[in-house]
């Protein structure tokens, strides 16, 4: 027997409130020590857990004064003295027995008991004759062939108590003080940040803003620069930085905290996020298959620091020169996309292609190359004429021919990426010269956005597709409503389902999702305001969608909120041009159901649906709405 001291401490901070007002002490220390007589032998470690925890207060007051303060607390504890050991099974080796075949016939008959006629008793049960109709179906029994020793680890528990602790703590008013009004800092971070970024927060003290407050920034590791540093809050509270992320910086998880100090009170927030800014001013990423039979689709991006690049050319080239692009050259959307079409002609061998996009912006050039083996065999060509650009609407016509014929009543469907507007007729039919045609029609308010459309049919049971680029949009109003929204504490537990390459898989790990469009704490819409940001991780495996841009939004008062539009996917799982859309619906305890479906042109896919709290600078409204930033603070 070992005596054992056991050493139970902590804080406790007592809250006082009348629903309208409150109070909360400072924090108040506790300690206990208690000895124990406990087996524990040489090599043995003490376990100690706290299985229930009760905490009452007393605020004693004279004559409305506040005079002391008594704390009472209840501990119950799980105390167990352990070692890991390795102990001894036995185990048996066993063959499996033999087959049961199942008879249709009921394998035993018994005779019914006789009744008693005069001339002796009544048989009994234990007298009534069975007869055996099968023995075939019996189990042969199972004759051990081995007898095993396993040796297995586990933790072996010498010995095991629950002890029960009362403590009880008195306070003078003086030692134990109480702060009725109480402040904090709220931090709003965008989940990634890509080259500079605005963060902004808000200070407040008794659920009123607080002005000409004093906030200072660290990062975490310090690797950005954050400007204003300090920053002053304005008449509403709220603040706005700037972070700047150096050039040639990889993708790093970080933290921001905000720091503040009112009324003698020291508050603080903490955030996280991930930063990075490539080494190049301006880049363009191009993205393909690894494979293109017959025809195919190759697509890009083109940004610099967080911003994209909208009008930009690029011009695509092939080694060796053996396959099509239409259109070449594309143009960038407003999320600074490009798509073009690829097409080989029939009769190519498997090939490795190198494909070349290029394009200039202020003066620099910007070059990408990826590697895609190409080839085609088939009877039939399908040709596609789209409009480089269609604004509101625009008619597409093309033909088909198998054998240098044409092809009638050819059934052709229609398909676009992003999935943006309506195809009439779909699918339409080709005519006796093998030509069809349709009209895509745009949503009102759509931003210039590059699209990838493709036209499939199907002759005498073989597939044939083609796809060729373009941009489309069609003015109106640009902002229905404005909203900034995120994840509290920038992360919350969500399940993922993942499709990659026709595979399913499901994830589990955090994920951090903010997104900011149109807002201003003016009354009024800015529509230059556009960015939303997804970032997942589970053991080591990331998943990112980057530089999200809008091509529509909506807004449900101020609880319901959905973006959807295109994001760059980052990571070691995906990559490329994705459509993305998140909604946020909130309950009136300020808890968030979340839901982050994105997509690519592949068909992969990833979506989760997660509930977390929402981040107290959280705002949903219409244009002429004033953020009532409080409204999501707790206890505000």
């Amino acid at each position: 027997m070992q005596k054992v001291m056991i050493r139970k401490s902590g804080y406790i901070v007592v809250e006082v409130t009348d629903g309208t007002d409150t109070c909360v002490s400072e924090a108040i220390s506790f300690c206990r020590i208690e000895s124990l007589l406990l087996c524990a032998p040489e090599g043995t470690e003490i376990v100690c857990e706290v299985s229930n925890f009760q905490c009452y207060a007393c605020v004693n007051c004279q004559e409305g004064f506040y005079e002391s303060l008594e704390i009472f607390l209840n501990i119950c504890q799980d105390i167990q003295v352990v070692t890991d050991v390795t102990v001894e099974l036995t185990g048996e080796f066993c063959e499996p027995r033999g087959l049961i075949e199942l008879d249709s016939c009921p394998r035993n008959v018994s005779l019914p008991p006789q009744c008693d006629l005069g001339f002796g008793s009544q048989m009994s049960e234990e007298d009534t004759p069975t007869v055996i109709i099968n023995e075939k179906n019996s189990a042969q029994n199972i004759e051990v062939s081995q007898v095993e020793n396993l040796c297995i680890n586990t933790q072996k528990v010498y010995d095991w108590i629950v002890t029960q602790t009362n403590l009880e703590i008195r306070k003078n008013a003086e030692d134990a003080p109480f702060v009725c009004e109480i402040c904090r800092i709220e931090l709003f971070v965008p989940a990634l940040i890509v080259c500079e970024r605005e963060i902004s927060g808000m200070v407040v003290c008794d659920c009123e803003p607080v002005s000409g407050a004093t906030v200072f920034f660290t990062a975490s590791p310090d690797i950005v620069t954050i400007t204003p540093d300090p920053v002053i809050t304005g008449p509403d509270g709220t603040f706005v930085a700037t972070v700047t992320v150096p050039e040639g910086t990889e993708l790093t998880n970080i933290t921001i905290t905000a720091t503040t100090n009112v009324n003698d009170q020291v508050v603080s927030d903490t955030q996280p996020t991930a930063v990075s800014c490539p080494e190049e001013e301006c880049t363009l990423a191009l993205f393909g298959p690894e494979s293109i039979d017959c025809s195919g689709m190759v697509h890009g991006n083109i940004s610099c620091g967080n911003g994209t690049i909208e009008g930009v050319e690029v011009t695509f080239t092939a080694n060796p020169a053996i396959v099509d692009f239409n259109p070449n050259p594309a143009t960038t959307g407003a999320a600074g996309n490009f798509f073009t079409g690829v097409s080989v002609p029939d009769g190519t061998p498997p090939t490795d292609v190198e494909i070349t996009a290029t394009a200039t912006v202020d003066g620099q050039i910007l070059t990408d190359t990826i590697i895609t083996n190409v080839s085609c065999e088939q009877d039939c060509e399908l040709t596609l004429n789209v409009p480089a650009e269609i604004s509101c609407e625009g008619d597409i016509t093309g033909s088909i021919f198998c054998d240098a014929l044409p092809v009638e009543d050819a059934e052709i469907t229609f398909s676009i990426f992003p999935e943006i507007g309506i195809f009439v007729p779909n699918p339409a039919t080709s005519e006796a010269d093998g030509t069809f045609a349709t009209t895509l029609t745009i949503p009102e308010g759509t931003p210039p956005t590059s699209v990838v459309i493709t036209a499939t049919t199907t002759v005498d049971g073989s597939t044939v597709t083609t796809m060729v680029g373009s941009n489309v949009e069609c003015p109106g109003e640009d902002c229905p409503c404005k909203f900034r929204i995120g994840v509290e504490g920038g992360s919350a537990p969500a399940v993922v389902d993942i499709t990659e390459n026709g595979f399913s898989d499901t994830l589990e790990g955090t994920i951090n999702v903010t997104a900011v469009q149109c807002f201003t704490a003016s009354p009024m819409c800015n529509p230059a305001v556009d960015n939303f940001n997804v970032a997942f991780g589970s053991d080591g495996t990331t998943i990112n969608f980057i530089q999200g841009r809008r091509f529509e939004i909506e807004c449900e008062g101020d609880s319901f909120a959905r973006v959807r539009g295109t994001a760059r996917a980052q990571g070691d799982v995906f990559s490329g041009v994705f459509e993305v859309e998140i909604t946020l619906s909130i309950d009136e305890m300020n808890m968030g159901t979340w839901t982050v479906f994105a997509t690519n042109f592949a068909g992969d896919t990833f979506l989760t649906t997660f509930m977390a709290e929402v981040n107290p600078m959280t705002f949903i409204g219409d244009c002429e709405d004033t953020p009532a930033l409080l409204t999501r603070l707790r206890d505000c």
